[in-house]
């Protein structure tokens, strides 16, 4: 279905207007209002075709005004493309009702049910508006129920000529039969489409909640460890006068806690970035032995705490072409994971090499590794219980899915090969600057 619906551009056109900057309510109506105007336009086709096969009164000034109400449609189509969504919901919501009008005025009178339709225009404006313009949608609902009850009481059947198909009273009860269907098949296809992007709105706040839980819980245990340990190193060179041994083992420790909390606050930040869509991609050429040489020294002082020895073979003159953010964000992860996951006095290597239409970064070690069920997890996107470092050190979980969405964004790749306590081996292929 999702093929034939791309095929025939269906789908393009439900989501004319639609952007990343829109709350998914607002994204919701937009794409009902373009529902609801596509099937106008294939309505008025098909009965401007009706009415002049049936020989209905007045049919060329009927036509017209089906014409014009297809343009008028897709102008509306046109308006939510560029933005102006509130003009495009206000014209629609007239637009709908003018054939009727002329329909029944003009044409069929209260024959051939057409004046049904009116009791579903009636119910439009509840999902294409929001509550804060409530105005609309009540004016709409009774201008609409009162047209209804005009054409049902007072309304006179049409006048067609002998010899036309609609003289024959079983083509004006089809003509009935056919507006009864379509308007239950309008409100059907209108509902099924808000239930469903209910259902898709409800996920949607689960998914919320389920974040900020996860983002309460980061601020709470893995800020609040490095930032009580910098208080007391604070307090103690404050309250004494250290030695300057202790004063460089305070210091020190100082700036792990620093840097801890630096790598926590910047992969939560990507995190929300990545997860609200508002992480905007900026791809240039840069070196990459650069971006390596400033993620090792940044974690150079961990690294020789735990005495882990560094193995880097990457050529000086290798460009990519990426984020500089990005890429330098994913490199430090990769190699604080490395270093947090490998055993004492162990080694982390980092090689990287051309190869055809990208560079390949191989990062690699021999610590705890990783599982097949964690592997599956960080491929799909899925946060994992956060995991501890073979002295303690402990993470967020987050690293690995921003690490895994950084690269999706910059047309990276990434592949994981790792089993517990054989290491783990990450190979990042990064487009170059050709």
């Amino acid at each position: 279905m999702k093929f034939v619906f791309n095929s025939i551009g269906i789908r393009f056109l439900l989501n004319l207007g639609v952007n990343n900057q829109l709350d998914l309510q607002t994204s919701v109506r937009v794409q009902l209002a373009n529902l609801i105007a596509i099937l106008g336009i294939l309505s008025n086709i098909q009965y401007s075709i009706l009415f002049t096969i049936a020989g209905a009164p007045y049919v060329w000034i009927m036509n017209l005004i089906h014409f014009t109400v297809v343009c008028t449609l897709s102008y509306i189509l046109y308006l939510n493309k560029k933005e102006k969504y509130v003009t495009a919901r206000i014209l629609l919501v007239f637009t709908i009702s003018v054939p009727l009008l002329f329909v029944s005025f003009v044409s069929f009178g209260n024959t051939g049910g057409f004046y049904y339709y009116f009791l579903v225009f009636a119910l439009a404006p509840f999902v294409l508006f929001s509550y804060e313009e409530k105005f609309w949608i009540l004016f709409v609902f009774f201008t609409n129920n009162l047209f209804y009850i005009w054409f049902e009481f007072f309304g006179k059947p049409g006048q067609f000529s002998l010899g036309t198909l609609l003289y024959e009273p079983y083509i004006q009860e089809l003509f009935r039969i056919n507006s009864v269907m379509s308007c239950l098949f309008f409100v059907a296809l209108i509902m099924f489409y808000f239930l469903r992007n209910t259902n898709r709105i409800q996920k949607e706040m689960l998914r919320t909640n389920a974040h900020k839980d996860r983002i309460f819980s980061i601020l709470a245990h893995d800020l609040k460890g490095p930032i009580g340990t910098m208080n007391s190193f604070l307090g103690f060179l404050t309250e004494t006068l250290p030695e300057r041994d202790e004063l460089i083992i305070a210091l020190k420790e100082l700036k792990k806690s620093t840097n801890q909390s630096y790598l926590v606050l910047e992969n939560l930040l990507d995190w929300v970035r990545n997860e609200s869509k508002k992480n905007p991609t900026n791809l240039e050429t840069l070196n990459l032995y650069s971006m390596i040489q400033n993620a090792k020294d940044i974690l150079d002082l961990q690294a020789t705490d735990k005495g882990i020895e560094w193995n880097v073979s990457v050529p000086s003159h290798l460009t990519v072409f990426c984020d500089e953010r990005m890429i330098s964000t994913v490199i430090r992860n990769l190699f604080s994971n490395a270093i947090k996951f490998s055993h004492p006095h162990g080694i982390v290597s980092i090689h990287a090499h051309q190869s055809g239409n990208y560079v390949e970064l191989v990062i690699s070690d021999l610590g705890i590794g990783m599982s097949k069920e964690q592997i599956k997890q960080m491929e799909e996107g899925k946060p994992f219980p956060t995991t501890f470092g073979t002295q303690g050190e402990k993470g967020t979980g987050l690293g690995l899915l921003v690490c895994t969405e950084m690269l999706k964004n910059q047309g990276c790749r990434m592949d994981v090969t790792s089993s517990p306590n054989q290491g783990t081996k990450i190979t990042i292929q990064i487009p170059n600057s050709l």
